[in-house]
């Protein structure tokens, strides 16, 4: 298990994300899998991005919504563990700064526990609507084979 003092970081050679209006959009570009995750989960992408510890997750994630610190802490584990599961992020190496503090004034926020959603059709997709000549042609990992 992963502890809190861990950092992660997004696996950059084989996946694009961007957050938009909250919601974390991510690409895994080795096997053609994609993910979303909403308000809370989108929240925590950015933390991972801006190289956030799991501790300081928590930590934000008590500032910005009505929450206990045993639900956040439960969350962000297991969210973590998910998202390495899936080869989204890996274990950042080395200690990296401490992210800026960012004051919340506003009252907290309902908390929603952050769900990633998996969707495993990307290849079939591209496959009936390559975007480019021959990329048919490109053969995707099977994102249910292990390695």
């Amino acid at each position: 298990m992963l502890g809190l003092h861990s950092r992660l970081r997004r696996n950059e050679e084989e996946v694009a994300a961007k957050v938009m209006d909250g919601e974390a959009i991510i690409i895994n570009l080795s096997n053609g899998c994609y993910y979303s995750m909403e308000r809370t989960g989108g929240a925590i992408w950015g933390m991972v991005e801006a190289g956030y510890s799991l501790d300081e997750m928590v930590e934000d994630l008590l500032r910005r919504y009505d929450v206990a610190r045993a639900q956040a802490q439960a969350d962000v584990q297991r969210l973590a563990a998910e998202l390495l599961q899936e080869g989204l992020v890996t274990v950042a190496d080395g200690k990296l700064p401490p992210p800026p503090q960012q004051a919340v004034t506003a009252p907290p926020l309902p908390y929603e526990p952050p769900i990633l959603n998996a969707y495993r059709d990307m290849a079939d997709l591209l496959a009936l609507d390559p975007p480019v000549p021959g990329f048919k042609d490109i053969g995707w990992k099977d994102p249910t084979e292990g390695g």
